[in-house]
């Protein structure tokens, strides 16, 4: 997993790199200074939405005690409906509580395991990637070398293919999730509710997870405003403000910016998510997608592969012509 993020940064910074090297600036320098602009606007943005958790956290005694309000009235309310009695449905929940209690040290091991993992990975990945940018041509020429003749040139095409594709792609993502961002602000200001602008970054950020992602990001938001709102108007508002970016982003934001360079069909783009889930977890719900379209980029530059690209596509109609097909 940090190989294949980091070769997902690496084509990302590789044209900056050469436009550094362009102003002759050396091609190490050019990699660092690369890498250290990506490293801070990603420290940047991590600090806002840090900056914004720490107000919203400052809420979380009053959501318990919230909590606590409904959770009393949840119990009048089954015990009028089912005639349970709160002692036993305490009784019930206590139990609940008991099971999740004696696994919690399994969840706990996980858990320092996955934030281990984590921390090792943004070690590395600078690493992995100053590394694949410096060692980008020489890649090439053991390419060149190895399959000498005329497939050197198919490999050339495919290699510059997935380049563009992946640089359009993540390019085209990250201004998704920028207007995304904004869209969701917007939204939320209107509606007036608190803490809009960690909602919104939350929500867009967790929109690379395609179809499902901002489903997720939406309930904090929609929790909160539940909890902290004397009406129903604010958590509705909430939800058609999600609905509508929503609905704008799969028909006509991520068309239009993204459009067919990484053009799968939603089927097969499920499929690239449950398998990088199982994989991976949530970066591989995240790569595969991308992944994916890289792949049938590779599929459509090499004319006996051509179908199976077709099959990952998501244009019902035939678009490649062959010399014998005309």
């Amino acid at each position: 997993m940090p190989l294949a993020m980091s070769a997902l940064v690496a084509m990302l910074l590789e044209p900056l790199s050469r436009w550094l090297e362009k102003l002759k600036i050396g091609r190490i320098s050019a990699i660092l200074l690369s890498l250290f602009l990506v490293i801070i606007v990603t420290i940047g943005i991590f600090s806002l939405l840090s900056i914004q958790f720490v107000q919203f956290a400052d809420r979380l005694p009053e959501a318990n005690e919230k909590l606590q309000v409904i959770s009393g009235n949840l119990l009048t309310f089954f015990q009028e409906i089912f005639g349970i009695a709160p002692e036993k449905q305490i009784d019930f929940l206590e139990q609940g509580l008991g099971n999740v209690i004696d696994r919690s040290g399994d969840y706990l091991s996980t858990a320092l395991g996955a934030t281990t993992s984590v921390f090792t990975t943004v070690t590395i990945l600078p690493f992995f990637v100053f590394f694949m940018m410096y060692y980008k041509d020489m890649y090439q020429t053991f390419i060149h070398q190895a399959f000498k003749g005329e497939e050197t040139r198919a490999i050339d095409s495919v290699i510059e293919g997935v380049q563009t594709v992946t640089q359009n792609y993540i390019v085209g993502m990250i201004s998704v999730i920028g207007i995304l961002g904004l869209l969701n602000f917007i939204g939320l200001w209107l509606v007036g509710l608190e803490h809009a602008l960690f909602f919104a970054a939350f929500a867009a950020i967790l929109a690379v997870i395609p179809y499902i992602g901002i489903i997720i990001g939406s309930l904090p938001a929609v929790l909160f405003a539940l909890l902290f709102t004397e009406s129903l108007f604010t958590p509705l508002a909430v939800i058609g403000v999600f609905s509508m970016v929503q609905f704008l982003e799969g028909n006509f934001i991520t068309p239009n910016i993204i459009g067919s360079q990484v053009s799968i069909n939603p089927f097969m783009a499920l499929l690239a998510l449950i398998i990088g889930g199982e994989i991976w977890g949530i970066s591989g719900m995240i790569l595969f997608v991308p992944f994916l379209g890289i792949l049938r980029c590779v599929l459509v530059e090499v004319e006996e592969l051509r179908p199976y690209g077709y099959l990952l596509g998501n244009n019902i109609r035939y678009e490649f012509n062959t010399d014998e097909s005309g």
